[in-house]
Parts: C-alpha cells; sequence; structure tokens
C-alpha cells in the first residue's frame, strides 16, 4: 500500500500526459478538417473554376450564354450571397409534414408530398426546406415535363432533382437515370434523390449549397449544376419558407477558403 501511495504523483503525472496528448490529437484533427475546406485562397479557387472547363453559364431570361471570368467570381464572392447558401444542410428544418404541405400548394406534381419530403429530412438527414427548394427550381415549381413523369415502357419515371439530366438532354437523360433507379412515383423519386444527395455531396463535404456549387476544397470539380446562380437561387426559396414558416436556423458555415 505505501509503494502505491509514494507512485500516486507518477500515476497522476500519466495521466494528465495522456490527457494532454488526446486534447492535442482532438485539436490537430479539427484543424485538419477545417484545412479540407479551406485548401485554396479564394482567388485561386476562381482561377481553378474558371480554367477547368467547367462550362459555367449565365441564365438571362430563358437564354443561357457562357460566363466570363468576372461573372463567375462575382458568383462565388461570399459577401454578395444569401446566408442561406452557408446553412448546413444536414440539419433540421423544425417544419413539419403539414407545413411542409402549405407551402407545396400548388406545386403541380409535387402538391400534397410533405410527408414524402419529411420522411426523406428523417431518413437521409438532410433539410426537408433545403430539398423542396432544390425541387422547386429543378422542376420549375413541379411543372417541367420531367417532374410530370416520363412514360417509358408502360412506366412512369420522376426525377425532381436534375439528377443525371444535363443541359443538352435534360428529359432524356433525367428520365433515363430515374428508370434506373426505379423511381416510379413521387414519393420514390423525393426519397431516392435525397439518398443521391447526400452520398454524393453531403457525405464529400460539400454539405452547404456553397460548397455544391462551387466545391471550395476541390475548385472546378464535381459541381452539382452549371448555372452560376444555382446556389444563390435555391437560398432564395428557402429564404422565403424560413420566414413564411416563422422557423430559425442553425449557425452558418462560411469557412471555405484560405486567407478570407
Amino acid at each position: 500500500m505505501d509503494k502505491i501511495k509514494e507512485n500516486i504523483p507518477f500515476i497522476l503525472l500519466l495521466i494528465v500526459m495522456a490527457l494532454f496528448i488526446l486534447a492535442f490529437f482532438v485539436s490537430e484533427t479539427s484543424l485538419f478538417k477545417t484545412e479540407e475546406i479551406s485548401t485554396y485562397t479564394f482567388d485561386e479557387a476562381v482561377s481553378m473554376q474558371v480554367n477547368n472547363n467547367t462550362d459555367d453559364l449565365k441564365m438571362t431570361g430563358n437564354t443561357a450564354e457562357y460566363a466570363d471570368e468576372n461573372d463567375v467570381k462575382e458568383a462565388m464572392t461570399m459577401s454578395n450571397s444569401n446566408d442561406f447558401q452557408f446553412l448546413p444542410l444536414d440539419t433540421e428544418s423544425g417544419a413539419t409534414a403539414e407545413q411542409l404541405n402549405s407551402i407545396l400548394e400548388d406545386k403541380g406534381v409535387l402538391e400534397g408530398s410533405g410527408e414524402a419530403f419529411a420522411e426523406a429530412e428523417k431518413t437521409h438527414n438532410i433539410n426537408a426546406l433545403y430539398l423542396i427548394s432544390h425541387a422547386l427550381l429543378e422542376t420549375g415549381h413541379g411543372q417541367s415535363e420531367l417532374a410530370s413523369g416520363i412514360e417509358v415502357d408502360g412506366a412512369t419515371y420522376y426525377n425532381f432533382f436534375g439528377i443525371g439530366a444535363f443541359d443538352h438532354a435534360v428529359v432524356a437523360e433525367g428520365s433515363s437515370y430515374a428508370r434506373e433507379a426505379d423511381w416510379t412515383s413521387p414519393k420514390a423519386a423525393i426519397i431516392g434523390g435525397a439518398e443521391f444527395i447526400r452520398s454524393n455531396y453531403l457525405d464529400n463535404n460539400q454539405d452547404t449549397l456553397y460548397r455544391m456549387r462551387w466545391n471550395p476544397a476541390e475548385p472546378g470539380t464535381h459541381l452539382y449544376a452549371t448555372d452560376i446562380a444555382w446556389a444563390e437561387k435555391i437560398a432564395s426559396i428557402m429564404n422565403t419558407f424560413y420566414n413564411e414558416l416563422g422557423l430559425d436556423y442553425e449557425e452558418l458555415d462560411t469557412e471555405n477558403y484560405n486567407e478570407q
């Protein structure tokens, strides 16, 4: 017993050292995760975006034209952006299925899909108001041909998030992807689309609208859309819904570049 008492200071020292090492490891891990998002300066990211042949487009009315470097830089400038571009999308919206249905009234094929969006939020941990805002933008508020369902060999397929639907062949490629995914109902398209976004973007550190569109970790690669205003448009719709429903939202995540 006396020997144990003699060794107590040494044992305490070992415990303190172990706690210090653990704290240092946690700190270094957190720093590394931040640097994964912030590898490049803003100007470097703009240059990489412009020079990676990403076919960035600027929409003027219903007309699309290629965006120049100034257009891209302006769209990427965070101070010009709606705050909802930086809302972490893996947060609950706080909206009920009834509230979701209220904002989906008169939204074509999406009307009455509140339960499905609520289920998608719960199942894949992805904000339901983001999903609805994204779907409304991609489908022309539920009215587009692809959203209304494309019949192939006697079955009707739906695609609400423009997944696989490239600008040159939106309907053909979007419906082909929906067929492969077996999205034969609006609910299947909502749940399946949320799963796609979760696994391909949120789980790839592209967990805000800004990161989905500009991918600061690897600028000019793995981008969700070609429209340079895509993230801002969805953020604006989300902003409207949060205000309309009187909901609060989580802290924004604006850590994207070094030296900013």
